[in-house]
């Protein structure tokens, strides 16, 4: 019972997209609509300045962690991470927003904050890392994803629902990010692939 308590709150936590109740306040627009036409911290860089992007990222980043200890308190390790997938899939498919979100970065890095600090920690490295090498955002995020999984993995242990959250989490954000990743293979070019890039 606490278990589905707890991923309906995550995933309504998730809902509650910072960047476009951020947007909508300050010029009345869509994110999803603009450059990127992603509802994340990126977006708002482009469109708003620093000042904004990080009220977002940490709006982000603070909600996750917030819902990553209360779930530390009451489940285990692996169930925790079930109700991080569900925090994930919020802020992909937000119930509040049209069911049009963001691709869950700065959610995973809040997630994981409370429960791997060091692989967090270490992953902000990694993501500046493969920035500076590819020149591509989000190349630095599945730098980032890699690296928060490893740490996530880590404290699971060899409990198979625990490393299946992991998969699950990693993969559902690598898929999120599939426009990017196709934007790089020889000879696919989608009328708005150079749009899509975060």
């Amino acid at each position: 019972m606490m278990f589905a308590l707890l991923c309906l709150i995550a995933y309504a936590a998730g809902s509650f997209n910072a960047s476009i109740l951020v947007l909508q306040v300050k010029t009345k627009k869509d994110p999803r609509t603009l450059f990127s036409k992603n509802a994340g911290t990126t977006n708002v860089y482009r469109i708003l300045g620093l000042k904004w992007a990080g009220l977002v990222l940490m709006t982000d980043v603070g909600k996750a962690f917030l819902i990553s200890a209360a779930a530390s308190r009451f489940l285990s390790v692996p169930e925790v991470l079930w109700v991080g997938f569900f925090l994930l899939l919020g802020n992909r498919f937000p119930c509040f927003h049209g069911f049009k979100g963001g691709k869950g970065v700065a959610h995973f890095i809040g997630f994981s904050l409370f429960l791997t600090p060091l692989f967090t920690a270490l992953s902000l490295a990694g993501w500046c890392a493969g920035y500076l090498f590819f020149r591509l955002p989000f190349a630095g995020s599945m730098v980032l994803v890699a690296i928060i999984g490893m740490g996530l993995a880590r404290i699971s242990g060899p409990d198979f629902v625990g490393i299946a959250g992991v998969i699950v989490c990693m993969g559902f954000i690598v898929l999120n990010h599939r426009s990017n990743l196709l934007a790089l293979v020889p000879g696919y070019h989608p009328m708005d692939a150079s749009k899509k890039n975060e």
